[in-house]
């Protein structure tokens, strides 16, 4: 990591701060990282809102989609969420490594994205490939599901993300993506560019 001292200019006041630039190998190993999170975790936590505006928490099991564009799920019409993804078009999600497999509770590696959600009926040409990367990471009962009216798949598009792996190693993502770093979060003023 290279070091750079700034001035910056905040309600007529100049301040002296040191931000911390992350150099292309950083910046590639963290990227990689989050591929790799993506890949160990099988399944999301999911937080939607019901129609009288109660949250709801859940989790479902996901694919990635291809080109990195988005992350499929497949959720009964019986599940409040699969309402509430299709009535609000939004959701949060959350992938976070086990407890057992972090040194410290309070800084778990963990991904959080705010997902704009695109339903894709069972006659829309996407159907297939979803099913088809939901069948290939999670095995053969989503033929067993698909199989069931009252299931239904989304396509998740990240509209903004958050990967935090330690103290003062948050990252903020690009816009629509999965995986590849914006920025170094800093200090208590949040996201500073």
């Amino acid at each position: 990591m290279e070091k750079a001292l700034v001035y910056c200019v905040n309600d007529s006041k100049i301040r002296r701060k040191t931000e911390v630039h992350t150099v292309d190998s950083d910046k590639q190993q963290i990227e990689d990282d989050i591929a790799q999170l993506l890949d160990d975790m099988k399944s999301l936590m999911l937080a939607t809102v019901h129609q009288d505006k109660t949250p709801l928490a859940s989790y479902t099991p996901f694919a990635i989609a291809d080109n990195d564009s988005g992350l499929w799920i497949l959720v009964s019409d019986l599940a409040g969420h699969a309402q509430n993804l299709s009535r609000s078009g939004l959701c949060s999600c959350l992938l976070i490594r086990d407890e057992q497999a972090s040194a410290q509770v309070y800084v778990r590696e963990r991904l959080q994205y705010e997902m704009k959600c695109v339903e894709y009926p069972r006659d829309h040409p996407d159907w297939e490939s979803g099913i088809k990367a939901l069948r290939d990471r999670q095995g053969a009962l989503v033929e067993t599901l698909t199989s069931l009216a009252d299931f239904r798949l989304f396509l998740l598009v990240p509209q903004s993300g958050r990967y935090v792996v330690g103290f003062g190693k948050a990252y903020e993502l690009k816009v629509t993506s999965l995986f590849l770093i914006d920025y170094h979060l800093q200090g208590p003023t949040g996201p500073q560019k």
